[in-house]
């Protein structure tokens, strides 16, 4: 995590401060210091801001709700082992937290705790990357890639040059522009090592970048791009339905490290692409086999709270009926009833 805001803090001090503050104006590019600066900061704040967010946010540990869930309907609850494989709809017990966790949570070796739909650790982050803050994660590369991307774009020319100009200048002396302006030795060696660390965040990045969005674009996690006992149970059918899955409905706020102002699914159950639509009925009475021409209800609907779909979709059995005694028919009974008679 250090290495992380110090790279973060140079290079936006070293953009700002020396590029855009003496480099630019040394060479009579003045004009452009107030567009590249609101262009690179752009990114920069929104890398940053992402950075922090993907690093103090919980993950995803097992809600309290969950938990009273797992309580209230106890042994109702099929808990299957866990396995390197796909388990759509089931529960699975964890050795490690003792505890039963909904599909597509897994166990952090690194934390010791249990993360919904975990994705991996990120060392960089200093977090697990799991159903709460993997929507920051990918945020925070791809606004600092971008910001890499400015960084290089727009100081090209003048990163060129002034390795050129160093390489032939003797040691101690300042660096003239051919105008009453020089830059001092101190300032060019920052300005170069700003180069140089800019290109290597971006030359990281994209192996990242083309690894983490194409699995979200899926709705796969890092852990389940390598099962392969069935198809993928959780794909909606496109990139953007996919993405919706962590990023909530499409809305300005898909663009900003905050919570999803409409999330479509809870981090406990997620619809799956071969299951039917929920109606009110069948959610309220804990029926299966909706119709699919039934209304489908997000967790999130009015007057439908999340226990009465994790029931569904997690099979929980319901509370087995008593058969009734059959009616004696006989006289004795009869008149006995006859004699209870309001």
């Amino acid at each position: 995590m250090g290495v992380s805001i110090v790279v973060f803090l140079y290079e936006g001090l070293t953009y700002n401060v020396i590029f855009l503050g003496r480099v630019l104006p040394a060479m009579d590019k003045s004009t452009l210091v107030l567009p590249f600066a609101a262009l690179f900061n752009s990114f920069w704040m929104l890398a940053v801001w992402s950075y922090l967010r993907a690093h103090s946010a919980d993950p995803g540990s097992m809600p309290r709700r969950w938990q009273d869930f797992v309580k209230q309907v106890g042994d109702a609850l099929p808990v299957a082992p866990a396995r390197p494989e796909w388990q759509p709809g089931k529960a699975t017990y964890c050795k490690k937290c003792e505890i039963p966790r909904p599909e597509r949570a897994k166990h952090c070796k690194v934390c010791e705790t249990c993360v919904l739909r975990m994705d991996h650790h990120c060392p960089w982050i200093n977090n697990c990357v799991g159903f709460n803050n993997h929507k920051f994660f990918l945020l925070l590369a791809i606004y600092s890639g971008l910001a890499c991307v400015v960084a290089l774009g727009t100081s090209l020319p003048e990163l060129a040059l002034c390795a050129a100009v160093v390489m032939h200048m003797e040691e101690g002396k300042s660096l003239a522009w051919g105008n009453d302006r020089s830059l001092e030795v101190a300032d060019i060696v920052a300005f170069l090592v700003f180069g140089v660390l800019a290109l290597l965040v971006a030359v990281l990045l994209a192996p990242l970048l083309s690894t983490h969005l194409p699995l979200a674009m899926q709705n796969i996690t890092s852990i389940e791009d390598n099962y392969e006992n069935m198809p993928n149970p959780f794909d909606q059918g496109g990139a953007s339905a996919n993405l919706a899955q962590l990023f909530g409905a499409f809305g300005p706020d898909w663009f900003f490290p905050i919570a999803p102002w409409r999330p479509l699914t809870d981090g406990v159950s997620f619809e799956r692409c071969d299951e039917p639509c929920y109606s009110t009925a069948g959610v309220s009475q804990g029926t299966h086999g909706a119709s699919t021409e039934d209304l489908c209800l997000p967790f999130t609907t009015e007057g439908v709270q999340p226990e009465q779909i994790w029931r569904q979709r997690f099979s929980v059995r319901s509370a087995p009926l008593v058969p009734l005694e059959e009616p004696d028919k006989g006289p004795l009974s009869m008149l006995t009833r006859w004699m209870n008679w309001p």
